[in-house]
């Protein structure tokens, strides 16, 4: 009987205190990862360029790709700028390889900042989106789970001045599954990622008429991305428009 009451009384505990407990130690190492995330980034890579990131990986010989790809994993988690390691890749192993590392080392960063985000931290991370995303694409992302989330993932992945990083985030709070995402966001990044790094490839023939097609390809990349965007999302426009409108008419009653 006494054994049977402990045993009782254990599972009470599992079941009530115990999955609070859990949660709370989830939640918390969450935080202490976001937040070691941001520390390691101000203290030892705040300042590191492209050649950086090309010298450090071709010191580390045959084992350069899986380092650069191991950064490229787990730096933008940090905060650090995806660009700058696409530079890096680009300068250290031209277009072709650099493109096939770089795209190998984001899907592994995307799947990581999507699970921390999904179950690890989550209120804070909650709290960084809204804070950096504007409403009408908080809006959108509430209802991210179908095909219109999975287009706009595609479209986001494509726009080299929306955040990679805040996008890997923001998607682990919607509820669009977890292979679906990594499907979008592996078409999503091919094109940004042969751009970055045939920016990277070419950053040393500045003089040469291949390095300004580079730069022209980063343009036309933008400009495509938000003419798609108000063809996918027509009411995107409107919304703008709309905003501006509403602006007008409070400052004439002023």
């Amino acid at each position: 009987k006494g054994r049977m009451g402990s045993l009782y009384w254990f599972e009470t505990m599992d079941n009530g205190w115990g999955c609070r407990l859990k949660q709370r130690i989830e939640k918390g190492m969450g935080i202490a990862l976001l937040l070691g995330f941001i520390v390691i980034n101000c203290i030892f890579f705040s300042e590191i360029s492209g050649e950086d990131i090309q010298h450090f990986v071709s010191r580390q010989g045959v084992w350069g790709p899986l380092v650069y790809m191991g950064l490229f994993a787990v730096l933008p988690a940090a905060f650090f700028p995806v660009a700058v390691l696409a530079l890096g890749g680009g300068l250290a192993f031209g277009l072709l390889w650099g493109s096939v590392y770089t795209f190998i080392g984001a899907l592994v960063n995307c799947a990581l900042m999507f699970l921390l985000s999904r179950y690890m931290g989550r209120e804070r991370i909650s709290a960084y989106v809204q804070k950096r995303l504007p409403p009408k694409w908080q809006a959108r992302l509430a209802n991210a789970g179908g095909p219109q989330g999975f287009l706009l993932l595609i479209l986001l992945r494509l726009i080299p001045a929306v955040p990679y990083n805040l996008i890997n985030y923001a998607f682990g709070l919607t509820d669009i599954s977890f292979g679906a995402y990594m499907l979008a966001s592996g078409l999503g990044i091919i094109p940004g990622t042969f751009v970055f790094i045939n920016i990277g490839d070419k950053a040393q023939q500045t003089a040469s008429p291949a390095f300004w097609i580079a730069l022209g390809l980063l343009g036309a990349l933008c400009i495509l991305t938000a003419l798609l965007g108000r063809r996918l999302f027509p009411e995107t426009g409107k919304m703008d428009k709309q905003k501006g409108m509403d602006a007008s008419h409070g400052t004439k009653n002023k």
